[in-house]
């Protein structure tokens, strides 16, 4: 049976979504709905039929619902990427975490990034020497979804007058921010240096490559990737028969992500240190 949930835009102050030029609206209901989009995916897999629409705009409000169906295959899934899920009970949960990150970094990528509670979580240091732990797993979806590019569109309301932003799921509020926070929801790109995260993940194993120098295909929640196994006492075990997997098979690994300018692009690189067990 498919089960319903909203989540909310509620700003504060004289200008207000409703009065908002039509071409800047439609960015931020564009911007909000792939934000709710991106988040129902990571949260219920791939798998899971999702739909997000706009259910009304009115005075200081938009709001957004979403139907979602969790039939025995998107079940299946579920316990697949338990990492990706720790602390995080709902997809609004999700999004506020994404969010509250943004507010975190204060518009500049991450001075610092290191590994804490045995690789399960990440440190960040953001450019006032603040520090904050999330888990590792969300920060790469937050980092690989490009929530940045998405989210500084909700800033356009603040341009014109409005004051605040609140967050609010199924009527509640869950989240608040400032015109001075939402000013700083921005991409998080390298800079001067190349981003780098290190977490335990479980990846589905889509394409392996035991020859060579080639990339592994993997899917990451959502997400298709390509990584590099550097792991070589697991490539040998597998070469004398020791390790054997199909396509399909979910692997508990140690995920490298690296991200940096190449000239106008951003490249981003994955490397698999280490593949700890397989997952049942």
């Amino acid at each position: 049976m498919p089960s319903e949930q909203s989540l909310s835009l509620y700003y504060f102050g004289r200008v207000v979504p409703a009065t908002v030029e039509a071409h800047e609206l439609i960015r931020l209901l564009s911007a909000f709905t792939r934000i709710a989009t991106k988040a129902n995916q990571t949260y219920h897999g791939a798998k899971a039929k999702t739909s997000v629409r706009i259910e009304r705009i009115q005075p200081g409000s938009i709001d957004l619902h979403w139907l979602y169906d969790v039939a025995a295959t998107a079940q299946s899934a579920f316990p697949a990427f338990p990492g990706l899920l720790l602390g995080v009970k709902d997809v609004a949960s999700l999004v506020k975490l994404w969010l509250d990150l943004l507010k975190f970094l204060k518009g500049q990528p991450p001075q610092r990034i290191q590994n804490v509670d045995n690789g399960s979580a990440l440190q960040i240091e953001n450019v006032h020497g603040e520090t904050t732990i999330i888990n590792g797993n969300i920060y790469n979806t937050f980092l690989l979804s490009g929530i940045g590019n998405d989210a500084e569109k909700l800033d356009i309301p603040t341009k014109l007058g409005a004051k605040k932003l609140e967050l609010r799921h199924q009527g509640k509020k869950i989240a608040s921010y400032d015109a001075v926070d939402l000013s700083n929801f921005k991409a998080v790109k390298p800079k001067d240096r190349p981003l780098e995260s290190e977490v335990e993940a479980i990846l589905e194993v889509k394409a392996p490559v035991l020859e060579g120098e080639g990339m592994w295909r993997f899917k990451y929640g959502r997400m298709s990737i390509a990584a590099k196994l550097t792991d070589e006492d697991y490539r040998r075990r597998v070469e004398h028969g020791e390790e054997s997997f199909s396509h399909g098979d979910r692997l508990l690994v140690r995920l490298r992500t690296v991200q940096e300018n190449l000239g106008n692009k951003i490249s981003t690189k994955h490397f698999i240190t280490k593949v700890v067990q397989r997952v049942a």
